[in-house]
């Protein structure tokens, strides 16, 4: 029986064995463990163990093929008679005058020589200690029902908007809910646009106490509103002048965008606002009509979804559902669409002046959906393709239209018998905006 013994260099075992594995204490993420041995060579062998194990049998596995593999550098070849071919690779045996077992790896019978390739048997590796190592593991959170809001709202923006827009803010009951996704339709349901997912998660909620009316031109430090948000993980906070000028902490509360200063915690998720500017982009009309339950929706720019809708939609209804995760059904919001981000805002500062006829001459500012920022010394853009108005004079009873193309409108003396209602609308591309209101009184003729 003939017998060769050869010694491979070190460097084709691998100096470190990796196994990848799947770690219940890591709530079944990945994990992985390692077994290194010192000397030379660089090669690195990775295993992905498709299973559940603990961190110390994973680092036992990778101990053993480390070591295995190391074992394996020797190698013994044994050219044996006809009568080994019974033989079979996986078999362990031993060698006559030497000690050890070895485990057969191949087997080749040529010329009535079988040839066995032997390799070392290694024993068994003892238990590994290892840990797991530090678990980010993800908040076990109720992601909770899908609440989506649609509205429309004067364009946020400096330019103007060319299309209708209405915009789409969900949240959820649950702090876990992260987005859902969305379909509107533009003709009551018969066919319905896929619009991908939500945005961000919306802090939204609920109004519980309205603030009573005030004007748009000052600060409301009497008034507050209190609100309750969709669930207590949800949190709002202050803005100082800087950042109220840039646009933060604007919402929506029913129709009236509002800006608040201070966002006080009552507890749960009820917090009370304060500091407030009202009627911001021109929703003055909208102060103080608010009722209990109407909407509180806190507009940021990544938690808004924006749609540019055809202008055939002014006037009509846009229905939209949103889908969850943890929604048994889609849920719907309506909006309807009367052209809020597309129309001027209405006119401001209407004044008259009595001239020496009896007549009075009736002014008024202009304002525009792109001239927000009030730059002193230069007039609002037009935004508009041209300046006109439409004034709705009445006077005992009956009413006039009159088209005029610049702030000014005249009331006869003979209409001013009793007081005159002036209601002006400024004419703008897309329609119509709401009405600037001025009573004129009767006038007085000396006896």
């Amino acid at each position: 029986m003939r017998r060769a013994r050869a010694v491979a260099a070190i460097e084709t075992v691998p100096r470190t064995v990796t196994v990848g594995y799947y770690d219940a204490a890591r709530d079944y993420q990945a994990g992985v463990q390692r077994a290194r041995r010192p000397g030379a060579g660089v090669r690195d062998d990775r295993v992905e163990v498709p299973a559940v194990l603990e961190a110390g049998a994973a680092k036992t596995v990778a101990e053993a093929m480390l070591a295995r593999a190391e074992a394996r550098r020797v190698r013994r070849t044994v050219a044996a008679g006809f009568g080994a071919m019974a033989i079979a690779p996986g078999a362990c045996v031993t060698i006559a005058g030497e000690g050890g077992v070895w485990r057969v790896s191949d087997v080749s019978i040529e010329g009535m020589v079988t040839t066995l390739g032997l390799v070392p048997l290694v024993a068994a590796s003892l238990p590994a200690t290892a840990t797991s190592g530090r678990v980010s593991g993800a908040v076990d959170a109720v992601v909770g029902a899908t609440i989506v809001r649609a509205f429309e709202v004067p364009g946020l923006e400096e330019a103007p908007l060319s299309a209708p827009r209405m915009t789409v803010v969900a949240g959820g009951t649950g702090a876990a809910w992260r987005q859902a996704a969305l379909l509107y339709s533009v003709d009551d349901g018969v066919s319905w646009v896929a619009a991908g997912a939500t945005a961000a998660p919306g802090v939204l909620g609920t109004i519980a106490v309205v603030a009573s009316s005030a004007p748009a031109t000052l600060v409301d430090l009497r008034g507050a509103f209190e609100v309750v948000l969709a669930h207590a993980e949800m949190a709002l906070g202050d803005a100082d002048a800087a950042a109220l000028d840039r646009g933060v902490n604007l919402a929506l509360l029913g129709d009236e965008l509002v800006q608040f200063g201070r966002a006080e915690p009552l507890g749960g998720a009820r917090w009370r606002l304060s500091q407030l500017l009202r009627g911001r982009r021109g929703t003055e009309a909208a102060a103080g009509v608010q009722k209990v339950g109407e909407r509180f929706v806190l507009l940021e720019a990544g938690a808004a979804r924006a749609f540019d809708l055809p202008v055939s939609v002014l006037g009509r209804e846009v229905r939209v559902i949103a889908s969850g995760v943890g929604d048994d059904a889609p849920v719907e919001a309506r909006c309807v669409m009367r052209g809020a981000s597309v129309v001027p805002p209405s006119p401001v500062h209407l004044r008259f002046s009595e001239e020496a006829d009896g007549s009075a001459a009736v002014r008024w500012t202009r304002r525009s959906r792109a001239g927000w920022r009030w730059i002193d010394g230069v007039d609002a853009p037009l935004a508009e393709e041209v300046e006109a108005y439409r004034v709705t004079v009445t006077a005992g009873g009956t009413s006039r239209d009159v088209d005029v193309a610049e702030p000014l409108v005249s009331v006869t003396a003979a209409e001013r018998v009793g007081s005159v209602s002036i209601a002006v609308r400024q004419r703008g591309v897309f329609g119509e905006s709401l009405a600037a209101n001025l009573i004129v009184p009767p006038l007085i003729v000396p006896a």
